[in-house]
């Protein structure tokens, strides 16, 4: 059995959907269900999988899983009623799919499927092959990578600035920039009122809560988590504001980049960003087109490509510290303008800067950050 999570828009249904074409001739060799069809809501997945399964093929799509009420319950009968046949789920929101009544951690494969990273973005622009570069290569060959790609790409800052505004999930293919961005707003309405309400009633006083909390991640200059100043701008109490943190990182709406010593909480002087850069433009278009800082914008992008490969934590002296290759690695986010002297005596420090095409010791243009996937 495999699960694939993600962010909600992130490709998953696309994912199972293409699976389907490229292996199977008909339905009577592997079905795809989506939870969410009313018909499928009538019957239950359960029935409809259990006579496929008796009668039919060997495989199962099961999309939307999260739909229906139990569903880990039925999910973990269907797996032991027939060992032998293939399980598919995914979707948009399973939020505790490891911690549901039904136990699926010893029966489940699980896989993330992240956003697209600024090189999955670059391939579907300019539909030429980009190689994958490993943390080590470019911290240490950035050089020479950079100036490869600007041989092929040579507006690659321009096409970085898109990503950040409207490149990390594939539906940006399909839409203007403008219609993008109200898509990804309609997506976080359904994430706070259909997704997060599988796991989490939710009153409408609640539910604006949440939409007044991303609004004030969206504007905030300062993204280091202070509960005093969230949970008084929120108006709600300390228990209910790390509930709806919790809740807005487990829909991967939100990353939480904690530092190394833990606090009761675990979110003590962490730094908190969204999941993707698009978000701040899709929540604060007008304000972040038009701020001069967007420091903000360049830590969330740095932020959402190492965390899928690296465990990365927030530092006290510079932006981000890392371990790669037995080695403390230091991080510090700027812009083109930004000096050397943050780094100057801090062993193993780099600073990836956004605006510059090509770096110079240990400095590094920031997009590169975006060819680890």
């Amino acid at each position: 059995m495999i699960g694939i999570v993600g962010a909600r828009g992130s490709g998953k249904s696309t994912l199972a959907l293409q699976y389907f074409k490229l292996n199977y001739r008909s339905p009577e060799e592997c079905l795809y269900i989506s939870v969410d069809n009313p018909l499928v809501l009538k019957r239950g997945f359960y029935s409809i999988a259990e006579e496929f399964f008796q009668y039919y093929g060997d495989t199962i799509i099961i999309d939307e899983v999260h739909k229906e009420e139990n569903w880990s319950l039925y999910i973990k009968a269907l797996y032991d009623s027939f060992p032998k046949k293939k399980i598919i789920i995914s979707g948009s929101s399973m939020l505790n799919i490891l911690n549901q009544k039904g136990d699926l951690s010893r029966r489940l494969l699980l896989y993330n499927l992240p956003v697209l990273s600024f090189r999955e973005f670059l391939v579907m622009q300019v539909d030429k092959p980009i190689p994958i570069f490993s943390l080590q290569d470019i911290l240490t060959r950035h050089t020479q990578i950079s100036t490869d790609l600007l041989g092929q790409i040579p507006s690659i800052l321009k096409y970085f600035r898109n990503y950040l505004q409207f490149g990390s999930f594939p539906f940006f293919k399909q839409h203007s920039s403008a219609d993008y961005l109200s898509l990804l707003g309609n997506t976080l309405d359904k994430i706070i009122y259909e997704d997060i309400q599988t796991i989490r009633s939710l009153s409408n006083v609640s539910a604006l809560k949440i939409k007044k909390l991303l609004a004030f991640l969206a504007l905030s200059p300062i993204p280091t988590f202070n509960i005093e100043t969230l949970k008084n701008e929120i108006e709600v109490s300390k228990d209910t504001l790390y509930e709806y943190i919790d809740l807005l990182e487990r829909a991967n709406v939100i990353q939480i980049i904690r530092t190394k010593s833990k606090s009761i909480r675990g979110i003590k002087n962490a730094r908190i960003f969204f999941q993707s850069s698009n978000y701040y433009y899709s929540i604060a278009e007008t304000f972040w087109k038009h701020t001069e800082n967007r420091g903000n914008i360049r830590e969330s992008f740095f932020a959402s490509q190492l965390t899928y490969l690296h465990e990365l934590y927030a530092s006290r002296d510079l932006d981000f510290e890392l371990r790669l290759e037995d080695k403390e690695i230091a991080i510090e986010i700027g812009g083109k303008n930004e000096k050397q002297t943050q780094i100057k005596n801090i062993e193993n420090a780099y600073i990836f800067k956004d605006g510059i095409e090509i770096g110079a010791g240990r400095t590094v243009p920031l997009y590169l950050a975006g060819l680890l996937y």
